[in-house]
């Protein structure tokens, strides 16, 4: 299905549901499942803990489900409530932090060419990030893991775009000080320098 088709069977899903229609939240569980938990995922280091994050993210999506006035943001709304599950189970201290290197085996078929890493880079990633604090490891892994936009980051998270810049600024440079430790690695070292300069 391609991704205007995708857009116009979600959108229709979206008005179904908040009609009541709780038969449609299906394809909207469906299509972003896997997203979800991979998200938990990679800020999580349990897939316990990430199922239960992106179950209970589907449940309040379809309590919250008629506040979604703008159907094409669906992608950035769940997110956000992924995101805030999650940091209210943090402040709780029930969600520990994730090994990055486990996280990028977890499966996407659909973009599996996109997420896959060499495995010495996956490893040397998370020895990079691992001590990040949860701000900064959740702006890495939306726009390096999840491929979004600075915009999307701001739908996301709900903190300003100053914000995310200035989150990701400081996990780079922080990035570039453990890879001077850890000595070369192409793959890893273009992503942050490609980020540092706005690539």
């Amino acid at each position: 299905m391609n991704e205007q088709r995708e857009q116009l069977v979600l959108g229709r899903s979206i008005r179904l549901c908040q009609e009541g229609n709780r038969d449609e939240f299906k394809a909207i569980v469906d299509a972003y499942s896997q997203r979800l938990y991979r998200i938990a995922w990679l800020i999580t280091r349990d897939h316990g803990l990430a199922e239960d994050a992106t179950q209970e993210s589907f449940i309040r999506a379809w309590q919250q489900i008629r506040s979604l006035s703008e159907p094409w943001k669906l992608t950035a709304w769940l997110t956000r409530i992924l995101i805030n599950y999650l940091k209210n189970q943090r402040r709780r201290n029930t969600v520990p932090t994730a090994k990055i290197e486990a996280a990028v085996n977890v499966a996407d078929p659909a973009r599996a060419d996109q997420q896959t890493l060499a495995a010495e880079t996956a490893s040397e990633m998370s020895l990079v990030i691992a001590g990040l604090p949860a701000d900064q490891r959740t702006v890495l892994v939306l726009r390096y893991f999840e491929e979004l936009s600075l915009e999307e980051i701001v739908e996301a998270t709900g903190w300003r775009l100053g914000t995310v810049k200035s989150r990701i600024h400081r996990a780079l440079r922080h990035a570039r000080r453990q890879m001077e430790r850890l000595g070369p690695n192409p793959l890893l070292q273009s992503r942050v320098e490609e980020e540092a300069t706005g690539g």
